[in-house]
């Protein structure tokens, strides 16, 4: 059975195409918190991903399957002031309140760990709403080398910042990406460390190399 690992947040009703738009991109810093703690529980359902719809309508809350399978619907009616006029704290707490509603109708159609998953969205307002995390992390004892990415994404844009040090003392660090808030955009940047035999320690997706540091000259290239 696949697991739960993703959440999407849309507007559904009289919402201009930017309100929309803005809802969408904005959701992402705490749907993306959720989904990668949920991950860590590793519980089992038949659906894989969990689509949102906002109504300021008068639709009661409709959960059901949909026809892109194994995806579940949910239907929730919230009534929400105009995206653009909001400030980001107003709309996180919106996003906050539209998942708590979310996630409490899904356990009728699927075995959602519920306080759990609540839980995870108390953690996200506790900690002001930050998401960030180390993409990788990797320590060269012998060489007396460690090298961290981290990943930072808020309701603006996504960040990808890697670190050096040598000796434990901060020898280089480089921006290595900036996008808009969504994964597609920024997945192609979420890879591993390594030091290649030419002594260039090196940021990679795969046989994409995104960022380069000589240890020899102990800077970027």
């Amino acid at each position: 059975m696949p697991k739960l690992s993703q959440i999407e947040l849309y507007l559904d009703g009289n919402y201009s195409k930017e309100d929309k738009k803005i809802f969408l991109f904005k959701s992402r810093c705490l749907c993306n918190f959720w989904e990668r703690e949920v991950s860590k529980l590793k519980f089992t359902s038949k659906y894989s991903r969990i689509n949102v719809y906002v109504t300021d309508g008068s639709t009661e809350v409709r959960v059901q399957a949909m026809k892109v399978v194994p995806f579940l619907e949910v239907v929730v009616n919230y009534p929400i002031e105009q995206i653009s006029h909001l400030d980001d704290i107003q709309l996180q707490q919106h996003y906050m309140r539209i998942l708590e509603k979310a996630l409490s109708a899904a356990v009728s159609a699927m075995p959602i760990p519920l306080e759990k998953s609540l839980d995870i969205l108390r953690r996200f307002e506790a900690s002001n709403y930050e998401n960030e995390w180390v993409q990788s992390e990797r320590v060269w004892a012998k060489k007396s080398i460690k090298s961290k990415v981290i990943a930072e994404l808020s309701m603006q844009e996504f960040k990808l910042i890697q670190f050096v040090y040598v000796d434990c003392k901060l020898a280089g660090q480089i921006i290595i990406a900036k996008t808009q808030p969504r994964e597609l955009l920024f997945n192609g940047f979420l890879g591993e460390l390594s030091i290649s035999k030419s002594d260039i320690l090196e940021y990679k997706k795969g046989k994409n190399i995104l960022s380069q540091f000589d240890l020899k000259s102990a800077k970027f290239i």
